[in-house]
């Protein structure tokens, strides 16, 4: 078991390059800690009530670790794997970009809603990718724009 809670090998795809490895173990983490920011700000003190049901999963947010509650175990479990079985990690951006959508309907819509809440507040954890992400996103949305004009 990592410190977070979550097997080492969460998310490995035994045929990956070690580029590609190291691209997936980053996206496992970016998920997690922002499933995480979630839950704290969503499900305070969930699971340290003692609404349990799965397994006791722990993620390190910043400087303290966040114990999370079932329903967002269960979610942090699942973006885990489809991360690890995503055929396009070698040349996608971001999910939201992805030409495939791996997750099912309901779990799509719920990472959709972490996403969108945790992404403003990543800042404060992970500036870099936050601000990459931002970046990334408005030039897909300028792109699209002179698309549409053309």
């Amino acid at each position: 078991m990592a410190l977070d809670g979550s097997r080492t090998d969460a998310g490995v795809n035994p045929r990956d390059t070690p580029e590609l490895a190291a691209k997936r173990a980053e996206e496992v983490a970016m998920v997690r800690e922002m499933i995480a920011l979630w839950c704290q700000g969503h499900h305070a003190g969930a699971a340290e009530r003692g609404e349990r049901g799965g397994p006791d999963v722990r993620v390190r947010l910043g400087r303290h670790e966040v114990r999370l509650c079932p329903a967002c175990a269960e979610l942090a479990a699942y973006a885990t794997a489809r991360v690890g079985r995503c055929p396009h990690m070698g040349t996608k951006t971001f999910c939201s970009a992805c030409p495939t959508h791996c997750y099912r309907p309901e779990m799509r819509e719920r990472i959709r809603e972490v996403m969108r809440w945790s992404g403003p507040r990543m800042l404060r954890y992970r500036p870099v990718p936050a601000l990459r992400h931002a970046w990334v996103s408005m030039q897909g949305v300028i792109a699209a724009k002179r698309g549409r004009r053309g």
